[in-house]
């Protein structure tokens, strides 16, 4: 089934829920090339970037996250696209990620495990945990959108990029949470 119509009319802010203080218990799934993935990885951090094939906004951010992907991998950064419409088939998902040069496995998060582990309520909206699975930052990619139907000509603030930089240099992620503008996340009564 296609999302289009169920995600144009429940276009939303994600709501902010507050960052868990303890750690997500491990997540094992396989990737849509069969491949079996441990969420978090072993990586100095894993992102997870919540995405639909047929929402709008997701889709006009796709070369954004190809080029941060392609940026901070090499850095000891693993990317996970985690696909929240379990209606859609893994053929389905790997299309889209070739069609939209993604560069980073993909996830069919059938039963939403990974939604409710993350609290992600809106796609595109980002998520990175470190190694041991406390969550690092959550919340949108960067602020081109101003409100829905309303972009920049471009993104003034790069918030996913700060928060990868600043992980990369020991630091604390200095805005840890962010407000996330796209199509809501449906539950599909999962």
């Amino acid at each position: 089934m296609i999302l289009t119509s169920l995600l144009a009319i429940s276009l939303m802010t994600g709501q902010m829920k507050p960052i868990p203080d303890k750690p997500l218990s491990p997540i094992h799934l396989k990737d849509v090339a069969g491949v079996s993935r441990t969420i978090p990885g072993a990586s100095v951090a894993t992102v997870l970037l919540f995405t639909a094939t047929d929402c709008p906004i997701a889709n006009r951010m796709s070369p954004v996250f190809g080029r941060i992907v392609k940026d901070f991998s090499a850095k000891g950064i693993e990317f996970i696209y985690v696909y929240i419409d379990p209606t859609q088939t893994p053929v389905q998902v790997a299309k889209h990620l070739i069609e939209y040069k993604l560069g980073a496995p993909g996830i069919l998060d059938l039963k939403h495990v990974i939604v409710k582990a993350t609290g992600a309520t809106v796609t595109p909206e980002a998520v990175i945990l470190d190694r041991v699975g406390m969550m690092l930052y959550r919340g949108r990619i960067n602020d081109l959108f101003l409100e829905h139907g309303r972009a920049r000509k471009a993104a003034i603030r790069e918030d996913l990029r700060i928060a990868l930089k600043e992980i990369l240099a020991g630091k604390q992620v200095s805005v840890s949470q962010t407000p996330a503008l796209g199509c809501s996340i449906p539950d599909f009564g999962l």
